[in-house]
Parts: structure tokens; sequence; C-alpha cells
């Protein structure tokens, strides 16, 4: 056993050593300092005493290589682990020559004194964290500093009896096994004297666990709990600080006071507090005294350090304990944000918005008032006026080289040395700039971003304003720095440029010797103005045909629509002839004929050519969205079949799906046919068809408040993640921002539109979900589609088995103007016994039923023929036979479903069956409305 706890202690040791160091540079000698911590990593006290040190350490002048070993006194008792860390230090450290040692806590103290002269001879020793200090610790030795963990005991029980007067009680709560627990217990038990008249102590010490929780429950109400550290246990047990409070507070359900700032957040009330990293950050300071060549003995121990009242908020709410009633130096964490505090930004800009508008107010109605016009105002005003001419005539121009132009033009008007504008993003950065001197004139690009707030002043207040501002050093030794600190002039105007309560850009002008008046702050205005109004212009211009391209798109999807139900229905006759002349050679051929099979393929691909068929009407459906279940794995599914028709064979085309729901959505099915097929289509488009790979996975994912690699929109809850992927060009990563920007595209050359992927990322949103972007250059882009799961049954469609039709003899009247059609209805009737009478004119149908009302028993009539529709000719027969029964089936799937199921029900037609059908559907559809005495429609 002893064995295997040295080995984990080497271990640990050897790990610790791999911390980095707090500088690298070389020199002739770089300080080698080592961090003996009494416990282990992760523990809170520690913790917060090392990051102290670290950076007490980083103020050092010179590099310093730091070692870093924890005893893990907390785990295993001294008296078994000394030992073992003498031999393991002795072994590691053989050849490390350490210029001062840092002991944090007691037990790296009492290391230290028992064996520093063995492991580290000579070397000084600074420490912290050390409770119940004395000399006698040291033991007569020299060369140790440091600072004493003094806690303020005394003055916390005081506060727990202030805030609560009717306390009668104090409960001690110590694990009363480490060392620092046992000297935490004795000096509170040194104090109780000093509180006998006011209350009793109780001591909770040694206990384990269970036996804490008992006594706590127990404990009376007017009771107070000072919290003396409980990590220990003499059973073994070891518990974090988190676990440990946490445990008495709840076990208690009294107001838990400590002496020490790292118990504070599970439980504990508060208390006159030490901080840890004010323990670690003195020692580092002793220790860079000591580097700096500093005698220890010079350096005496620090016994009063700066303990804080320091409270949890939450406690504070739950014991009902107002602020007032605290010390006025307390300090409160955990205090939730106030409504001020988290809108202050937006309620001092608002407030300061209303400033400006007030202060340029004011001028307008100041420069009304002025009348008295000189003849250099009149010289400068046609300078200027020639300069807004000469910007009009280079309307053609890019925005870039209008500002520039007028840059330009602005400093020779304004005879200055110099003109700089920076451009302003809606995220408030400065991200680009164009500067204009006597030499030269052009655009430059900030390798770093800056933010506005980060210049400096007068330029952050100033960007705040909506007019010109004239800037003048106070004396030559101190001009005026520019931002970016690109220029220093005694003389400065500037204008922040706004454009609809948005900050576009900041324009500034210099010089040495010009001396900047009114005149000139309303040139600058005006001219700037000039080019804002003509920029506008053209950006008008360009949404005008950005519209128009959005209209012609819009119409071709109408005609599309259009040319495709026609295409629907034409087909659906040649598909509907197929499928029934197929199934009828179905019966006639036996089974082991291989022309069965042969049929049974043919039949396959009718079926087939019905789903192309649906598909491009879905596609090119425009009607009103209406929601429903639908699968999407089946969705994307459908539409691969229909891109495998539209993209080029150099395209290969990947889908999977991992959906333990069902992969549901209560969306509109077109909406999302059209986020597929804009998706696909856009990595179509990104690899020019050349030999690419398009992949199509669908998944599903779970996202809570600490989801931090998923959209941070998405409220938590399921979603299915659509992702689209392809092989292309990628995307320019400074074009990623601006993708789903309606009319934004790099294809106008092509026909681009875009609208492909800001309609994508207007469906997604719609339905609660949103679309992120991935893109490389060069290696390909991937689209993930976000949107909400519904747990519901799958809604795929499966084909239903094939029934064996009802026979009949009934005389039925089959009236279609389609030969192939007619054809095989009339075959497929005369096999199930009807008596069939088949008529390619609807009027002759007319004709013949008003010769003989009571010659047929059904009508079966196709909805589109030449003469009467099949509506019209049910509604002329409805008055000459009354009894006569009514089916139309037609390869028509217009909008106006409800219209029609509408219109039958008036006229009385029983049924309506959509092409292609199978004939077995048919001929159950026949004898069921035969045998039917209700005049109601069913759609089929």
């Amino acid at each position: 056993m002893q064995n295997l706890l040295l080995f984990i202690i080497i271990f640990v040791s050897y790990a610790s050593t791999l911390t980095p160091t707090v500088a690298t540079a070389a020199s002739t000698h770089t300080p080698t300092v080592l961090v003996l911590n009494s416990y282990h990593m992760g523990y809170l006290w520690g913790e917060s005493v090392l990051q102290g040190i670290r950076d007490g350490l980083e103020q050092a002048s010179t590099p310093i290589k730091v070692h870093y070993e924890f005893m893990d006194t907390k785990r295993y008792s001294p008296t078994e682990i000394f030992p073992i860390l003498h031999t393991l230090y002795s072994t590691k450290y053989k050849n490390t020559k350490f210029d001062v040692i840092i002991a944090s806590d007691n037990n790296a103290l009492d290391f230290l004194v028992r064996y520093r002269n063995q492991l580290f001879p000579g070397v000084p020793v600074t420490f912290c964290g050390v409770t119940r200090f004395s000399q006698k610790l040291l033991q007569g030795q020299s060369g140790f500093t440091g600072i004493a963990e003094e806690v303020d005991i005394k003055e916390t029980i005081e506060l727990a009896l202030t805030l609560f007067p009717k306390t009668k009680n104090i409960a001690l709560v110590s694990g009363g096994v480490t060392t620092s627990s046992k000297n935490n217990l004795e000096q509170a038990k040194e104090l109780a004297p000093l509180f006998a008249d006011k209350v009793s102590f109780i001591e909770l010490t040694k206990l384990n666990p269970e036996e804490l929780q008992e006594k706590l429950a127990a404990l009376p109400a007017n009771t107070a709990i000072l919290y003396l550290s409980y990590y220990r246990t003499p059973d073994g047990t070891v518990l974090s600080v988190p676990e440990s409070t946490s445990l008495v507070a709840t076990a208690s359900g009294l107001p838990v006071f400590s002496p020490w700032r790292y118990t504070l957040g599970n439980g504990v009330l508060g208390g006159k507090m030490l901080s840890g990293f004010q323990q670690g950050e003195h020692a580092a300071q002793l220790t860079l005294d000591i580097l700096k060549g500093i005698p220890v003995a010079d350096l005496p121990v620090i016994r009063s350090p700066q303990n804080e009242f320091v409270f949890d908020y939450r406690q504070l709410k739950k014991f009902h304990i107002q602020q007032a009633m605290l010390p006025k130096t307390a300090e409160i964490l955990f205090e939730p944000q106030t409504l001020f505090y988290k809108y202050k930004t937006l309620i001092l800009v608002a407030i300061a918005c209303f400033v400006w508008l007030s202060i340029t107010i004011l001028i307008l109605l100041r420069m009304l008032r002025e009348n008295n016009k000189t003849t250099n105002l009149l010289k400068r005003e046609e300078e200027r006026l020639e300069s807004l001419l000469e910007l009009n005539g280079q309307e053609k121009s890019s925005s870039d080289e209008l500002i520039l132009f007028s840059v330009d033009k602005v400093r020779k008007l304004l005879n200055a040395n110099t003109a700089v504008y920076l451009t302003i993003t809606s995220g408030k950065e400065v991200d680009r700039y164009c500067i204009s001197r006597e030499e030269d004139a052009s655009w430059h690009t900030l390798q770093k971003r800056l933010r506005i707030k980060d210049l400096v002043s007068p330029w952050e207040e100033l960007l705040q304003q909506k007019k010109t501002a004239r800037l003048r050093a106070e004396n030559a030794q101190t001009p005026v720095v520019w931002p970016l600190g690109m220029n220093k002039f005694k003389n400065s105007i500037a204008l922040p440029i706004w454009e609809r309560e948005q900050l576009r850009a900041l324009i500034v002008l210099g010089d040495d010797t010009v001396t900047f008046s009114k005149s000139d702050e309303r040139q600058l205005t005006l001219m700037m103005q000039g080019v804002s109004n003509l920029i506008q212009k053209r950006r008008a211009s360009e949404r005008e045909a950005q519209l128009a391209a959005e209209l012609r798109h819009s119409q071709k999807m109408e005609a599309l629509g259009t040319v495709a139900g026609g295409i629907a229905h034409d087909f659906n006759n040649i598909i509907g002839a197929i499928s029934s002349c197929c199934e009828l050679a179905l019966d006639d051929v036996p089974k082991d004929n291989p022309a069965h099979e042969d049929l049974k393929q043919a039949l396959k691909a009718a079926y087939r050519g019905k789903q192309i068929i649906g598909q491009i009407r879905r596609f090119s459906n425009r009607s009103e969205a209406a929601t429903e279940l639908v699968s999407l794995p089946a969705l994307a599914e459908e539409c691969i079949q229909l891109l495998q028709t539209l993209l080029p064979s150099t395209i290969e085309i990947k889908f999977s799906s991992k959906t333990k729901h069902g992969g549901m959505l209560l969306a509109d099915t077109g909406e999302l046919h059209q986020v597929i097929m804009n998706l696909c289509l856009n990595a179509d488009h990104a690899m020019f068809g050349e030999q690419g790979t398009l992949t199509i996975s669908i998944e599903e994912v779970k996202i809570t408040i600490d989801s931090y690699d998923l959209p941070h929109e998405l409220t938590p809850g399921r979603y299915l993640c659509m992702s689209v992927s392809d092989t292309g060009i990628g995307i320019d990563e400074a074009l990623l921002p601006r993708i789903f920007d309606p009319f934004f595209t790099t294809k106008k050359e092509k026909g681009g539109t875009g609208l492909g992927l800001s309609t994508v990322h207007g469906i997604s949103k719609k339905y609660g979900g949103t679309v992120t972007v991935e893109s490389k250059k060069n290696e390909g882009t991937t689209f993930r589609v976000y949107l909400p799961e519904v747990v519901a049954d799958s809604c795929v469609w499966s084909p239903e088995p094939e029934q064996s039709s009802t026979q009949g003899t009934e005389h039925i009247l089959v009236v279609d103007d389609d030969k192939e059609m007619l054809y095989s209805v009339h075959k497929f009737l005369m096999r199930q016994g009807y008596t069939v009478t088949m008529l390619q004119s609807s009027a002759e149908a007319l004709k013949q039923i008003k010769e003989n009302p009571t010659e047929y028993d059904l009508l079966l009539a196709d909805q589109i023929m030449p003469e009467l529709t099949g509506l019209e000719l049910a509604t002329a027969i409805s008055a000459i036979a009354p009894d006569l029964r009514v089916i139309i089936y037609s390869g028509f799937e217009g909008s106006n479903v409800e219209l029609f199921m509408r219109q039958s029900a008036e006229i009385g037609i029983a049924a309506f069956l959509a092409k292609p059908f199978r004939n077995s559907d048919l001929g159950n559809l026949v004898r069921k409305v035969l045998d039917s005495q209700q005049d109601n429609v069913a759609w089929l």
C-alpha cells in the first residue's frame, strides 16, 4: 500500500511540474521558485492562494521559472505523507537550485521546517495561509518570513450577534482532523469567554457526515453556526468546500458564518473574511523582495492582513436581512443586476441622443437668424457648389471612389493639411479609413478592428454628437492627437456622419496654421451631406433594380407553376393508362413467365413517374403555407430523387439520417421543400458542375442553456439539425456576415437574385429555428438548419397492400376523351363482370342519358374534357337522372381542391379519384359507390 501511495504522489508531482513557467525569456540567470502547496489541485482555498501567487509573480521585471508541488495533505495525514514526500523531493530536485520557496498553509511550512536544511539548504522561505502562527513554529530556524493567516473570528461572531440579536447559541463546526481545522477550533474556543454572558457555544467536531447532519438538524432555532472548516472527517471522508458548506447550511437551515472568503457561494451567509488571493499576493511580493536582494531578516512576518466584510446576497434575502444593517464597507456577492445597470448604456445613449438633438435644433435656429454674408463666405459657397457639381458627375463611380473624391475636395476647400475618413460598422468598430494629403489620397484597411469606446478622448465623446466640432490645442507643446494616433495637429475639425440613427463614419481634418471657423463647419457639413445623399440615391437605385429582379423571379415561378400543373395533368393521364394496362397484363401473365417480372418493373416505373410529377407540382406550388406534421428525412429523400434528375452526374449525393423520434416537424411541406432545394442548388453552384460530393445529413440535437457550441439564439429544447455540405470553392470569410441578406449575391452574372439563402433564413426563423454556415476557402461549405422537433408518430407514406376488386353486374357508362385511358378502364371493369359502355364525347354521353335516363347504374367520367367537363356533365344529368351515381376522376391536382369538393357535394358527386390510380382502387370505389346510398364526396 505504501509503495502504491508513493507511486501516486510521484506521478502527481511530475504532472505538476508541467505547469507553464511565468516567463521563458533567456538570461544569464533565471530565478527559480518552488511553490509548495499543502493541499491538492482544485481545492478552492489553495487555488485562490495560487492565483494570488501567480498574479504577484507576474509583476516581476525579469522572467521567473516556477515549479508547483501539491502535498495532498487533505487526503493523507502529514505523518503518513511527509516521509514519502521527503524521498520524492530529494530525488526529484537533487540537481535543482531554488532561489526562494513559497509555502502555502501550515503543513507546507511544517514540512519545510522539518526538512528544508536537508532538501534545500540555505534557501529562503516565504509562507502564507498559516493559522495560529507564532515564532515557535519556526523552531529557531532562520530564512523564514511570510504572512500569517489571522482570521477575524471575534468580529465574525459579533457580526452574527448584530444581525441576529436573538441568538442564544453559537455552533462551532470543525472537522477536528486536519491541522487547520484544529487550529481554527482552538482559536474560537479561546474567544468563547468574551461572549459567555451572551451566548452558549456548542462544539460539533470530530463527527462523520451522517452524525453531523443529525446534530445540525437538532440545533435550537435561535442558533447561529460558525463554520471552521469541515473537509476531512474521522472516518476518512474528504469533502470539497461546496459539498461541506452546502451540507452544513442544508442540514441546519440556520445562518452560517465563516471568516474565509472562499467558503461563500453554497450556503454561507458572510463574515469578516480573509482572502486567499490576498495571502498569495503578499507571499509573492515578499518573494520578489528577496529576489531583489533584500535580506530575509529585514522582512518581518505580516501579522495583520486586511480582512473585509463580505456577504452572499442570496443568503441575505433568505434570512430577510436588509443591506442597511450591514457595515458600510461590506461587499455583497451574487447580487442580481438592476434594470438600470443592465440597460445602462441604452439609457445613457437615449439621454445623449436627446441632448444631441436639442443642441442640433438650437444650432439650426441660430443659423436661420444669421444673414450677414461676407464676400469670403460667398466665395466658399461658390467653391462648394463647384465641388458638388463635380461630385454629381461621379454618379457612376463606386461608393469608395465617391468618398475618396469628396474627402480630397473638402480638404482642399478648407485648406487643411490632412483629412481622414473613418468608416464605422454596425458593431461600433472602425475597420477601414481613407486619408487625403497633398501628395496622394487612398483607402486603407486596419489589420485589427478598433472599438469606438477604445478611442482616446475627445474622439469617443465627439462620436456621440451629430454636428461638426472644432478642436484646438491648448498650446503648441500639446497638439490634438488624432484617432489611431496617425497625426497630431494644433487645429482640427471633425464631423460624425449618421444615417437613420446609425453612426456610419467620422471625418477629421487638421492643420497647424489654419484656424477653422463656423463657416468651415458649415462647408464640411453641407459637403458631406451631398455625398451621403448621392450614396443613398445610388442605394435606392440598386434597391429598385433588386425589387424588379424579385418580381421577375416571382413571375417566373408563377409561370413555372402553371406549366407544371399542365404537365402534371397530361402525364397523369399517360401514366394512368400505362399503370392500368400493366395491372391488367399482370393478371393475364403467369408468375413463372419472365414477362411477369418485366410488367411489375414497368408498373413500378409508372408509380415512380407519379411521384416525380407530384414533386414538380409541390416545388412550383406558391399557395399559402399550411402547417402539418412532416417527416424531414422522408421529405429530404423525396428531394434527393428530384435532385438526381436536375444535378449533373459528376456530383455524388450522400444522405444519412439519425432520428430516434421520427424526425417530425410541424411546418409547411412546400416551404421545407424550398429550404432543401435552395441549399442543394446553392451547393451545386459552388461546385460549378465539376466532380464533387453533396452530403445531406439529419440528426437530433438537444439544446440547453449550457450548449456553448450550438446557436445561442435558440430556446432550449429538442431540434432537428439538417446539414448540407459541398466540396466546392467555399465562401470568402469577408462575405459570410452578408450571405443571408436579401438580394446579396455573388452570382449576378449567372442570374443570381440573392433570394435563395435569404428565403432559407426567413423560413427557418419563421418556425422558431435558425441557419448557420461554416466555410473554408477551396475546401467547401456546410449549412446547418435547426428546426424544432415534434415527437409524434411517423407520417411517412407507405403503400397499402393491394386488395382484390369487388365484382358486379351493373351497367356503367365510362366517358373519357383519352383513348388509352378509356381502353384500360373499360377492359378492367369488363373483367369485373360489369356491363360497360364507353364514350369519348361528353356531349354524346349527355344525349344517351337523356334518351334513356334509367339505362345506367353509374357514370364514371374524366373531369377535363373538351365539350363538357366532368362536373358540367354531372350537373346537366342531375335533373334528368337524379338517381344516377357519378364518379369523377382526373389527373388534375390544382390549388382549388376545396372549391372543387364543395361544388361536387352541391351537385351530388359520389366520389373523386385522382389519376393515376390502381385498378384495385377503382374496383373498390365503384363497388362502394354502387352499394352506398349516401351522397357524400370521397377523395381518393
